[in-house]
């Protein structure tokens, strides 16, 4: 039924709402009618039966005194004339009946078992005594015959004002849904053919003419927006379009970047179903471009890409793809190339190609170059497998030197692999209690007194046992685990030297600080902080940087190492000698001692070119007022040879190994007590 009346249209629902409501009103107004006329009619009838038993009794009251039952049988008889009149009755105060009437009409028995009747029950008074009482019985023929008609005048008037008033409102309502279905059918043609030219027409106004209004309006304005929306898609598609070509290439140098690749090489996987038909994947890096960039500025960097870009552009074919992949990295995909030789060939040419020298800004540079190569299918049937092998060739050829092309090779994966569960293991060391600090007693050489200790870290895996540092340490920089690292060492070894320095006397920590670390931006808040929480002095703590860190941003360096200073910490150069050796920024770092790199000490005191560096150095640290620490002795000659040359502090195998924390106050009181027993022996020798 809900789907039916949901089906019609407007015109039928308005007829039929005005047919069922004229109905529902008609029959509503024609009940309450019929009732009305009903209960008016019974009362009539009700009141005329009494009215005629009061006058019967009045008028048998002298029968009944003088017991005449004739006199009051005919006056019984006078009610024959009132055809609704079914009985009249006399009944004695004694109960028996006086006098009766019964009309002769046929079924006046069953009528008179009819519970529809109305009775009239009147006494026969004489002054206060009851004589009898007159019992009148009428059925209810008139009652029902006039309400009947009544209800047969109703009906007819009802349907004569239902004709009127559905013309009425046919008429009334053509003026409403005419306009709406015409409204309706523009809708229909502007929203099926898209066309904004048509109006409909106003004819009225009232709500429908205010609605016509509006819709022509609406017209108007979705036709404007319309043209504009046109104009507003044109300019849409040219910026999606720049915005697609800026999402898939560099913007520095215009190549397609590392999406554009990904993106690329699914399509031609696709296409091709497999890389059987040959795909060399050269992974290219440019060697000490940081440099480049720290030295001369990131637009000059910039202009070096620019330049790299072109030529590996001019360098291949034109089905051949070069992409940026990110910073200094760029990948060149080789199609249709299978022979591994041919590959090498090729990344040889682009190698000797970009290591030509270029002008930019008036400098001239020569930038060298390390390519990892993988052929497919031999070497990665997917390029994103091709670019896995062909970094970890890139690495290995960075590794062995840099400036050199490497073809990939199981091994290459093999130790890739081992290096990244080395940093997985690395990042649960600390949670795990694996690392450990050992420590190296500084000696002074004159004395031979234990005066501070150089922090060495150790790592001690639970499968591999100690790991040696020159292994762990670079996965740790690459990583960034080494500023977690680094914060740790620093707390264990201020709080295990302060309590030494309790024990002992004051006693100086060195401790080594990564490239990473004195980068950071926080670094000297968190080696203050650390220090503070420590309890350990500042003047007590050297903190050793290497050349490289302080020479690659030196003027940034110099503001770093100020501040340090200014907290109070002590710095000193580790292995001088063997970097820059800058003498002209030496002289503008707040510097307290320079270290004398093994390698120089080595061969004291015999070999004269290690002699001459190691006098040289000391030499330099004296006139620039810094103290001057030897690593590596291992003999008493290099020892002595090194305390006649100005140099003040020594380490090395020949006072003791690196200790962990649980031996080296046993070392202490034992060297203290060697030394003073060797000092009371050379006093009585003296004496005597």
């Amino acid at each position: 039924m809900k789907r039916w009346l949901e089906s019609l249209g407007i015109p039928k629902k308005l007829w039929l709402f005005h047919l069922v409501t004229a109905l529902t009103s008609g029959i509503v107004a024609g009940v309450i009618m019929i009732l009305t006329v009903w209960t008016i009619a019974r009362g009539n009838a009700n009141t005329d039966v009494q009215i005629k038993a009061s006058i019967m009794a009045d008028n048998i009251l002298p029968s009944l005194q003088f017991r005449d039952n004739a006199v009051a049988h005919d006056i019984l008889a006078g009610l024959g004339r009132d055809r609704d009149i079914l009985r009249a009755k006399v009944i004695e105060a004694n109960g028996e009946t006086f006098a009766e009437y019964l009309p002769e009409r046929p079924g006046l028995a069953k009528r008179l078992r009819s519970k529809d009747l109305i009775r009239a029950s009147i006494p026969i008074m004489d002054g206060k005594d009851r004589l009898g009482t007159v019992e009148l019985v009428r059925d209810m023929n008139s009652v029902y015959r006039e309400t009947t008609i009544y209800t047969m005048a109703i009906g007819v008037a009802m349907l004569v004002s239902l004709l009127v008033g559905s013309l009425l409102i046919l008429r009334l309502q053509r003026s409403i849904t005419v306009p709406l279905a015409n409204l309706t059918r523009l809708m229909k043609q502007v929203s099926e053919r898209n066309d904004y030219t048509h109006r409909t027409e106003v004819t009225s106004r009232d709500e429908l003419g205010d609605l016509g209004l509006s819709f022509n309006h609406m017209i108007e304005q979705i036709q404007q927006r319309d043209t504009a929306l046109g104009h507003e898609l044109s300019e849409r598609l040219r910026a999606e379009e720049q915005l697609a070509h800026l999402a898939h290439h560099d913007p520095v140098t215009g190549l397609p970047n590392r999406h554009f690749f990904r993106k690329c090489t699914q399509d031609l996987e696709k296409l091709q179903g497999s890389t059987d038909h040959g795909m060399a994947l050269l992974f290219i890096d440019l060697d000490n471009f940081k440099y480049v960039n720290d030295t001369f500025g990131h637009d000059c960097g910039d202009q070096l890409l620019t330049e790299v870009a072109m030529r590996l552009q001019g360098a291949v074919r034109s089905n051949d793809i070069v992409v940026r992949f990110g910073g200094d990295e760029f990948v060149v995909l080789l199609q249709n190339v299978r022979e591994t030789a041919l590959a090498l060939q090729l990344a040889e040419k682009l190698r000797e190609i970009l290591t030509r020298p270029l002008r930019l800004n008036n400098q001239e540079f020569v930038v060298t170059c390390s390519i990892g190569v993988a052929v497919a299918p031999l070497h990665g049937r997917s390029a994103e497998e091709l670019l896995q092998n062909a970094d970890a060739a890139m690495y290995h050829a960075k590794s062995g030197g840099k400036d050199g092309v490497r073809l990939w090779e199981t091994t290459m994966s093999d130790q890739s692999t081992a290096r990244f569960s080395m940093e997985a293991d690395l990042r649960h060391a600390i949670d795990r209690n694996e690392l450990e600090i050992h420590y190296q007693p500084i000696v002074d050489l004159a004395s031979q007194k234990p005066v501070g200790m150089e922090a060495l870290l150790r790592w001690k895996h639970p499968i591999q046992g100690y790991v040696s540092p020159m292994v762990f340490i670079p996965v740790a920089e690459e990583s960034g685990l080494i500023l977690q690292i680094g914060e740790w060492v620093m707390m264990e070894a201020f709080r295990q030297v302060a309590a030494w320095s309790a024990d002992f006397g004051p006693l100086s920590i060195a401790v080594n600080v990564s490239a990473r670390q004195f980068r950071s931006p926080n670094f000297t808040a968190r080696a203050d902080q650390i220090a503070r929480d420590s309890g350990l002095n500042r003047d007590q703590i050297e903190l050793e940087l290497t050349e490289s860190m302080v020479m690659g941003h030196t003027a940034e360096a110099v503001r770093i190492m100020h501040e340090l200073v200014d907290c109070g910490f002590k710095l000193s150069l580790d292995d001088f000698g063997t970097g820059y050796s800058s003498l002209s920024y030496l002289k503008r770092f707040p510097l307290n001692k320079l270290k004398i790199d093994r390698s120089f000490v080595s061969d004291l005191p015999d070999d004269a070119e290690s002699a001459a560096i190691a006098e040289a150095i000391a030499g330099l640290a004296h006139t620039l007022g810094m103290q001057v620490v030897a690593e590596g002795i291992e003999t008493l000659e290099q020892a002595a040879y090194l305390a006649d040359r100005q140099c003040r502090y020594g380490q090395g195998y020949y006072f003791s190994r690196p200790l962990p924390a649980s031996r080296f106050p046993a070392y202490l009181a034992e060297t203290r007590a060697r030394l003073l027993l060797e000092s009371r022996q050379e006093s009585s020798r003296r004496h005597t």
